[in-house]
């Protein structure tokens, strides 16, 4: 049987409970709307077979086409001009015409054609660049500036990937034959200057006679039971732009008929509006050496891409040689999450008077189902030239948990750290983790160190990560908190023991973790003696006591904990910098960082006035506008968001109580990947001006992202698991301001844990359901009074029952158990 727990806070002043009855359909103690509302929330689709929402862009004429990639596109087909300066050169994988790199006023031109009597617009496809910066002319007319972009920064030798824009060009400006003539000529300081790699002429007139244009008839006809129609001369490039709504993953298929001549099908692939071009956006490593669009040979009958694309929201369709298709019956086999029979039937729920909230929650989840994959689709490492692949070997078993959707498709550790809780409290799967823990301590080496990545079935396991050898303790952990699977337990209890043997062999006799020469962190390289990975061996040193009690070795549990101890005496003693009220990188380098700060205070190494000194830190040197940046200087790691630190980050705010500081920055840093043209899932990293921080190569659902989801049920509605598999667990709310009500469902291997708060007035009141075989501890938010099922249990300071204590700012309640 299953139980309510009903526990009200009223603060001074306030006169009652909660009295009114529900609306039908509601929750039936605090009036709130039923779960089920939650629903409409899922990212997941319902079906293995899914089709565009719709078409976002096309255009009936395609007047011209001209590209850098052929030297007779652009000299018989256009009559290229260009200056002493200008050559071609690969930048980005593709082949671009450039204007002469850093020349000021070096240009190049084609002569272009178009239909007469009607404004055109052409469309650019051009190597991005944060600091390019030249114009655009018709005849001797200005009609576009392009000026230097923050937001296309790469941070690898400026690889930002293609970018695409359009300019309208009035019909006054067409000549009376139907030509004109674009030059792009760099300005006075152009950087990389202009780097074009294709230009069309678009409208919605006629085409010009062969061997120029190119015709799309109704688009949308290939997603409604009807035909689209694509047809090019040589110099024709059309092309249909379908949106999915969302991020998806799979592969495409479609049916041709009529094909005449001999032309391929393009499909170009990206995350996002920014990066849709007919290259694509970079999914391998190295960027731009694989042909990342996919082409297949157009003949009558179905065709389905052998390819699977791991992430996009955009298909860009074209018709890239001469000839004519019908289309029809277009569509997507979805590959995530391949072991879960129904992807878009949560386990888990969470619903609050927030909207952004409730999509936040969502979209984490749909996160960590995109990077959910079957491995023996991940992706080749290195990438090679020629046609892109998704047939490498990552792991074992029939699903695992990679790091992100569209790349690198491999088992990263500390990605894990943040995806695995996401999987166990949303879909409520919880093989795809284990087979990911489970994998990476088989590849352990004979010094005990367990890798973070395993790269490839071509080179195995890579210890090139140390960092990621902490994280595999709390992954190993949480897996058994989550499901109480002590089969599990038991069979890598002694893997980390031996792991954490060779981190206790990294620390010197100061105290310190050095990982010089045993493999880097997340961001650092080889951090020598660091705060973060410092703090972080305090953090799972201590959930390896846990395990170590667990398994009733309660001696090896007490070692465990003087050693962490003692590194965090050590770190305090040497790594504190009172002048900025922060703990350094390291020894040796004195910038101050959000990674070792934030996990400083998780860890419990930073306390009383050094952890409210850090979070002040957080708020004077770090924050900014998307988000708090990864370091006060630039140096090792340069500055911008990271979504995987700042979920740490998160936990250091709600650990000092300081929720209104972790509601900001969830705002600040998650909210808007949520908006306009992006995939709605959650990004990998962000640049200080808001953008991809790697540019295209950039992921845009990516696991380590997905923390929101796990704040938002074990801190927002606070549930959290407190022995394995939720046997017993707490309840304790963090209610912020703008946020009236609250309620989810959490999955546990006993049943389904249920809770509930509203704040109403000055009234607080938490409901808990807690299945059979369980125990409960809640709380609520000190008050004046407090009440556990209409019996007073607090009054004035005072516990009027025996167990219930005030901490950390709750009164809360012990021994609330599942039985009636």
């Amino acid at each position: 049987m299953r139980s309510s727990h009903l526990l009200t806070a009223l603060a001074l002043g306030a006169t009652g409970a909660i009295a009114a009855m529900p609306p039908a359909g509601a929750d039936s103690s605090l009036g709130l709307p039923s779960l089920s509302r939650a629903d409409r929330y899922v990212m997941a689709p319902s079906s293995r077979t899914v089709r565009p929402a719709g078409v976002a862009e096309a255009h009936p004429a395609n007047g011209d086409y001209v590209t850098a990639d052929s030297a007779a596109s652009e000299t018989d087909g256009h009559d290229l001009q260009a200056g002493p300066s200008s050559s071609t050169a690969k930048v980005d994988g593709v082949m671009v015409r450039q204007a002469g790199p850093g020349t000021a006023g070096a240009s190049f031109g084609y002569r272009l054609r178009v239909p007469r009597g009607h404004d055109v617009r052409l469309r650019v496809e051009e190597a991005g660049s944060a600091t390019a910066h030249y114009e655009v002319l018709v005849g001797d007319q200005v009609v576009h500036e392009r000026r230097p972009d923050p937001a296309q920064a790469g941070t690898w030798s400026d690889l930002a990937g293609l970018v695409h824009y359009d300019v309208t060009v009035p019909a006054r400006l067409i000549g009376p034959s139907g030509d004109l003539r674009v030059t792009f000529r760099n300005a006075a300081e152009p950087g990389p200057g202009a780097r074009v790699h294709a230009v069309w002429t678009l409208g919605d007139g006629g085409t010009p006679a062969a061997p120029y244009g190119g015709t799309v008839h109704d688009p949308a006809g290939a997603l409604r039971g009807g035909t689209t129609t694509l047809r090019a001369a040589t110099y024709g490039r059309p092309y249909v732009i379908y949106d999915f709504g969302r991020e998806v993953a799979g592969q495409v298929g479609l049916r041709l008929a009529g094909v005449t001549g001999t032309p391929r099908i393009g499909l170009a692939f990206s995350e996002s509006t920014e990066y849709l071009t007919t290259a694509s956006d970079y999914s391998q490593d190295p960027t731009g050496l694989a042909t990342e669009t996919h082409y297949l040979t157009a003949r009558d009958g179905d065709l389905t891409d052998p390819v699977i694309r791991g992430g996009f929201r955009y298909l860009m369709l074209f018709l890239a040689d001469p000839g004519e298709v019908r289309l029809s019956d277009l569509r997507l086999h979805f590959t995530a999450d391949p072991a879960n029979p129904a992807p878009d039937r949560y386990k888990g729920a969470f619903l609050s008077s927030d909207d952004t909230l409730n999509r936040l929650w969502y979209s984490g989840a749909y996160t960590v189902q995109l990077a959910t994959i079957d491995p023996r689709t991940g992706r080749p490492y290195p990438g090679q030239a020629g046609p892109v692949r998704n047939d490498a070997i990552v792991g074992d078993g029939p699903s695992v948990i990679s790091d992100g959707a569209k790349r690198d498709r491999m088992i990263w550790g500390g990605d894990n750290a943040i995806s695995d809780p996401v999987s166990y409290l949303t879909t409520g799967q919880s093989l795809p983790a284990a087979a990911s823990v489970a994998f990476m301590a088989e590849g352990q080496a004979a010094s005990g160190q367990i890798p973070g990545l395993y790269l490839t079935d071509r080179f195995g396991y890579n210890l090139g990560w140390g960092e990621y050898a902490e994280w595999w303790v709390h992954n190993y952990w949480t897996h058994y908190l989550y499901t109480g699977d002590r089969a599990f337990l038991d069979q890598w209890y002694d893997a980390m023991k031996k792991n954490v043997a060779w981190l206790e062999s990294r620390t010197g006799d100061d105290g310190l973790v050095d990982m010089a020469g045993a493999g880097g962190t997340w961001g650092y390289g080889n951090e020598n003696k660091g705060t973060y990975t410092s703090s972080l061996y305090v953090y799972v040193l201590g959930m390896a006591a846990q395990a170590a009690e667990a398994k009733g070795e309660p001696d090896l549990a007490r070692t465990y904990r003087d050693h962490a101890a003692r590194t965090a005496s050590a770190i305090n003693a040497s790594l504190w910098d009172a002048s900025a009220g922060a703990y350094k990188v390291g020894p040796a380098d004195g910038t101050h960082p959000q990674d070792g700060n934030a996990m400083a205070v998780v860890a419990g190494v930073a306390t009383g006035d050094r952890a409210t000194s850090v979070l002040r830190f957080f708020d004077t040197a770090l924050a900014g506008r998307y988000g708090d940046v990864t370091v006060d200087k630039a140096g090792t790691v340069p500055r911008y968001v990271s979504p995987f630190v700042s979920y740490q980050a998160l936990l250091a705010h709600t650990a000092q109580g300081d929720t209104a500081g972790a509601m900001s920055l969830l705002d600040r840093t998650w909210a808007h990947m949520l908006g306009g043209s992006d995939p709605g899932t959650l990004w990998e990293n962000v640049s200080t001006a808001g953008a991809p921080q790697l540019g295209s190569y950039t992921s845009l659902s990516h696991g380590w992202a997905a923390g929101p989801t796990e704040f938002l049920t074990e801190q927002v509605l606070g549930v959290t698991p407190a022995s394995g598999g939720f046997a017993a667990f707490s309840v304790l709310p963090h209610p912020s301001a703008g946020v009236h009500w609250a309620e989810g469902r959490v999955p546990t291997p006993h049943g389904d844990i249920t809770a509930a708060w509203k704040r109403s007035g000055r009234t607080f009141t938490l409901r808990v359901e807690a299945p059979h075989g369980t125990t409960a501890t809640a709380g609520v938010p000190v008050a004046r009074e407090v009440r556990a099922g209409g019996t007073a249990v607090w009054r004035d300071g005072r516990a009027l029952r025996a167990g219930v204590v005030l901490r950390d700012g709750y009164v809360q309640v012990p021994g609330l158990t599942g039985t009636s």
